[in-house]
């Protein structure tokens, strides 16, 4: 054996499959959100994580499934952290969850920065229909937690019972969408929170009047 094997041995003595599968994840996120799915090689996400090539293929098969596999944990990891946020905020006041919303998404966003930059650039530069599917998953997820809210604030006189629920949420969602592409280009900060709480108080006021 020689020494660089002998080192990550030690390194990582007697995992169980579900903890160096786990290692192989966090360690792959580290490595694609420095460089692009093409750039980065599996010898180099094999020596992220103290492996060989072979043993990161019997864990994931392949570079690809690897990479949707992390693309899946950063979506479920996001989501959990911005359902949190908004879940609290509603139980405490529906019409400030309403109006804080996008601030809540950028908040669970910046939570962890590299990890939103790897799961947008891959959902809007990719023409994988797989990586397709993820986002388009991620995406039906915001979409039914904001649907629900906005169901809930009408049917208690928060907003106007005129409104087409549908396209009031693929409002919010716009919004998102722009708060995306701001992360994509590195200018979160540009679009600071002053700016985004007041584009979220307007929309909501629209809603409320209808």
């Amino acid at each position: 054996m020689d020494d660089t094997r002998q080192e990550n041995d030690e390194k990582h003595p007697r995992m169980r499959g579900d903890e160096r599968k786990a290692l192989i994840l966090a360690q792959a996120k580290k490595v694609f959100a420095r460089k692009s799915y093409r750039e980065a090689s599996t010898g180099e996400l094999a020596r992220a994580s103290g492996i060989t090539e072979p043993i990161l293929y019997k864990h994931f098969g392949s570079k690809k499934k690897l990479y949707l596999a992390v693309l899946n944990q950063l979506s479920e990891q996001f989501l959990e952290r911005f359902r949190g946020l908004v879940e609290r905020r509603a139980r405490k006041d529906l019409l400030d969850c309403l109006e804080s919303f996008l601030l809540d998404y950028r908040t669970a966003a910046m939570e962890e920065h590299d990890s939103i930059h790897l799961l947008l650039n891959a959902s809007l530069e990719s023409n994988d229909p797989e990586v397709a599917q993820i986002a388009q998953a991620h995406n039906r997820e915001v979409y039914a937690l904001v649907h629900g809210l906005l169901e809930k604030a009408q049917q208690h006189d928060l907003i106007s019972r005129q409104l087409d629920l549908s396209a009031a949420t693929w409002g919010y969602l716009s919004f998102l969408f722009a708060l995306q592409y701001r992360a994509k280009a590195n200018i979160f900060s540009e679009y600071n929170e002053q700016t985004i709480r007041e584009i979220n108080r307007l929309w909501l006021q629209a809603l409320i009047i209808g």
